[in-house]
């Protein structure tokens, strides 16, 4: 009797450890938007189940999905890229593009170029120029520049900034019914006192949404 009770507590504890195993790993499934190369080196534009469900990237402008948002007359575009394993929470690289947008947004095929705006300040991670409403005031101000959308790169592990970068944005594909889009983008930034630049190359898959 005893023997036969102890199986049972045995199965019941493997069944629990199995289970337990299970969920773990589906909370490290990843959805893979896009893939980039920064300076070379091969980064991927992911979420997890996980970091959804803890909300651990509460902090990123666009969350931590593949949306672009329209907002005021502005698309705004994230590329969140890492290597492929989860690690620290400061440990990935932050791309964010604004546009300004017009009825016909976005055209597909057209290359819309992105340039330096001293005007206007980028801010940081968590403090970005989505929140500010920086970049929808600068196009209010300054019309004859709407043809020109701006970017910035923010670096780990400190995020202090975002780092202006020139080059261009272009949509290769989508579908204005289900929103979704695929887009591809080519980036440069100056060099830096260090002498150091970035370049920034890559594609992703979205889904844009109006938040205005």
């Amino acid at each position: 009797m005893k023997r036969g009770l102890g199986i049972l507590l045995f199965t019941m504890f493997l069944m629990t450890v199995c289970s337990s195993c299970e969920k773990k790993e589906l909370l490290k499934h990843q959805s893979v938007y896009g893939e980039a190369t920064i300076n070379n080196k091969v980064l991927f534009q992911y979420t997890t189940i996980g970091e959804g469900v803890s909300n651990k990237y509460w902090f990123l402008p666009l969350g931590n999905d593949n949306r672009f948002i329209v907002k005021d007359d502005v698309c705004y575009l994230q590329m969140f890229l890492r290597d492929g394993e989860e690690k620290a929470t400061e440990d990935f690289w932050l791309v964010l593009v604004g546009c300004h947008t017009d009825e016909a947004f976005p055209v597909i095929g057209k290359e819309y170029p992105i340039v330096v705006q001293p005007q206007v300040d980028l801010g940081n991670v968590y403090n970005s120029f989505y929140w500010s409403g920086k970049l929808r005031d600068f196009y209010a101000d300054n019309p004859e520049f709407e043809s020109c959308g701006i970017a910035g790169l923010s670096v780990p592990p400190s995020h202090d900034k975002f780092i202006p970068l020139d080059g261009s944005l272009r949509f290769l594909k989508g579908d204005s019914k289900s929103g979704e889009y695929s887009i591809s983008y080519n980036l440069l930034s100056e060099e830096n006192v260090a002498g150091t630049s970035y370049r920034v190359k890559g594609e992703m898959n979205g889904k844009l949404k109006m938040d205005n």
